[in-house]
């Protein structure tokens, strides 16, 4: 089975706000790439973290799990975690989890 290469773009649109673009497979082979990098944008000025799934082809429960992570990690700092981007599947897949309860999700996604 093929994968799609999972990426992590990493921007500051706005002074304090972090984006994080992901694209390709997101899954337990992935996923300890973007927890490893958690340290990294949690600097002391960021107040809002994005988090842009438009590119995202697959989710498992390990990236479900470092997405919770991100959560916490940010309301700790404190600091705002939204999505930006957001497809059809991921929607759907934060509704039968029960993350759209959870996480700030755009309005065209619910």
């Amino acid at each position: 089975m093929d994968t799609a290469p999972f990426l992590i773009e990493l921007e500051s649109p706005d002074p304090g706000v972090t984006r994080l673009t992901l694209s390709g497979d997101f899954d337990y082979t992935t996923s300890g790439d973007l927890a490893a990098l958690t340290p990294t944008f949690m600097n002391s000025g960021l107040r809002v973290l994005e988090i842009d799934l438009s590119g995202v082809t697959f989710i498992d429960s390990s990236g479900l799990a470092t997405l919770i992570h991100l959560y916490h990690a940010a309301e700790e700092h404190p600091a705002e975690m939204r999505f930006v981007g957001m497809t059809p599947y991921i929607a759907h897949l934060f509704e039968v989890t029960a993350l759209d309860l959870v996480f700030n999700l755009p309005t065209s996604a619910t």
